[in-house]
């Protein structure tokens, strides 16, 4: 079987740089679908508040989940002389 060329390798890897990242994009598209949903379903449709501050309150929303699992994953200490 013949070696592919430098130009074939190349075709092929950006094949599937481009499937990747079409599959990201479909990821993000679905789960843009999923929170604006429950955006909607929250009422947010309805409020008159710009882009910068809705983003600034799902940051804010974001950073408390993300304290959430950073003490979920924290170890639990040991107990003063529980050795």
């Amino acid at each position: 079987m013949a070696r592919k060329t430098l130009s074939e390798r190349k075709a092929d890897k950006l094949a599937e740089l481009n499937r990747i990242k079409a599959e990201l994009a479909e990821l993000e598209s679905k789960a843009a679908e999923r929170i604006g949903k429950i955006a909607i379903a929250a009422g947010l449709g309805d409020l008159d508040i710009d882009d910068a501050a809705m983003r600034k309150e799902f940051e804010a929303i974001a950073s408390k989940f993300r304290k959430g699992e950073a003490k979920q994953a924290a170890p639990v200490p040991a107990a003063p002389g529980a050795n």
